[in-house]
């Protein structure tokens, strides 16, 4: 009966002690969570093992993490292959279609951007860009004609335009004529010559008599402006005048103007000749409605593969540049050890259970083996 009791006895404290040990060793994996000290003297095993080391655990965990877990060849692999790239063109698509289908006006998106487009600022921007192309670009040219700069299609126009003008010029001077008004003007002033010319004057209306000089000049006047002969001679005047004007030097023609007055004038008349407040005012979606179709099912396709390949090629600089491993050791020695140990154990609840358990079952057998060998050394 005694030599049961002790071998009971012994397996019972071996049990014991060896499921303490096994519990108070996972324990001690975490606990005390700061060093304790008596006095200058520090507790041995105080503070826990992944308190203590934390910081060797983090910094060991970022360079794990960076050379075998997200390392650039595999992430490379990653956004190389088919599927990745047809995910990314999805969600651009989708992403970009939702964009361009906005009905907010070009004003409204602009000013949630922190960039203010009035039309009267837009017009003075592009006033004052016109304004310096005009003399950059006038700055080749100033000393050629502007035969060598038209195109001969331009000119040609020009001269067709010249002979066209030399027609209308002709007609409106006819039909001024023709009226009463042009008719009493011409009368006048031949009223003011004669009067003008003393003898000869009043010797040529004593002839005339009672009949008006004007009434016999008004129909030669009009059929000569109506001749053929008056539109030859016009246009040849006007083709003339146009030949020297394109033949001279640009420079001649901008210092009569001045070069001031040209480019103001330019950006003036382009800066109000273009819709800006019906622009500022339009959607995102009107504006991309002729293009949208295009550019989802077209561009966006086409340009994928070039980005996961850019992305691909700077794969190691980027990780490089975003320093994944100080990341990791950062987050790892801000993290609270107490809520590490709550995720540890909780997902290792049973095996450290089991481990606790596997203690105490080494530790009977081993009292077990103690008893007997204490029973027979007895």
């Amino acid at each position: 009966m005694n030599v049961v009791v002790l071998i009971v006895g012994m397996m019972l404290i071996g049990a014991a002690i060896g499921g303490v040990t096994n519990h108070l060793a996972i324990k001690m994996l975490f606990r005390p969570y700061k060093p304790i000290k008596i006095g200058k003297f520090q507790v041995p095993f105080t503070p826990g093992l992944i308190p203590k080391r934390r910081d060797e655990l983090s910094r060991q965990l970022g360079e794990m993490v960076v050379n075998h877990l997200l390392t650039a060849d595999g992430l490379r692999r990653k956004i190389e292959g088919p599927a990745f790239e047809n995910q990314l063109t999805t969600f651009v698509q989708e992403e970009v279609e939702k964009l361009l289908n906005n009905d907010d006006s070009m004003q409204a998106i602009l000013s949630s951007l922190d960039i203010h487009l009035d039309q009267e600022r837009l017009e003075d921007s592009i006033s004052s860009w016109v304004e310096e192309r005009y003399d950059s670009m006038m700055s080749g040219v100033r000393e050629r004609s502007a035969s060598e700069l038209l195109p001969e299609e331009w000119k040609s126009k020009l001269e067709n335009s010249a002979d066209e003008f030399a027609v209308y010029i002709q007609e409106r001077v006819r039909i001024y004529l023709d009226s009463y008004e042009g008719k009493e003007r011409i009368a006048d002033l031949i009223d003011d010559y004669l009067d003008n010319q003393g003898f000869l004057g009043n010797m040529i209306s004593s002839f005339m008599g009672s009949e008006r000089l004007i009434d016999r000049i008004h129909p030669v006047l009009l059929k000569y402006v109506s001749a053929r002969e008056a539109t030859d001679w016009l246009q040849t005047m006007i083709q003339a005048e146009l030949s020297k004007a394109l033949n001279r030097p640009v420079v001649e023609l901008e210092d009569k103007i001045g070069k001031t007055t040209i480019s103001e004038a330019l950006g003036k008349i382009v800066s109000k000749g273009l819709p800006m407040e019906q622009w500022l005012n339009r959607s995102l979606s009107d504006w991309s409605k002729p293009i949208q179709s295009k550019i989802i099912l077209d561009v966006i396709p086409a340009v994928t593969p070039k980005v996961t390949e850019l992305l691909a090629s700077q794969m190691e600089r980027m990780m490089n540049s975003m320093n994944l491993s100080g990341i990791v050791e950062e987050q790892v020695s801000s993290f609270p050890v107490e809520r590490l140990e709550d995720i540890v154990l909780g997902i290792s609840k049973r095996e450290f259970k089991m481990i606790t358990y596997l203690g105490a079952l080494l530790g009977g057998l081993i009292g077990f083996v103690q008893g007997i060998i204490a029973v027979l050394l007895g």
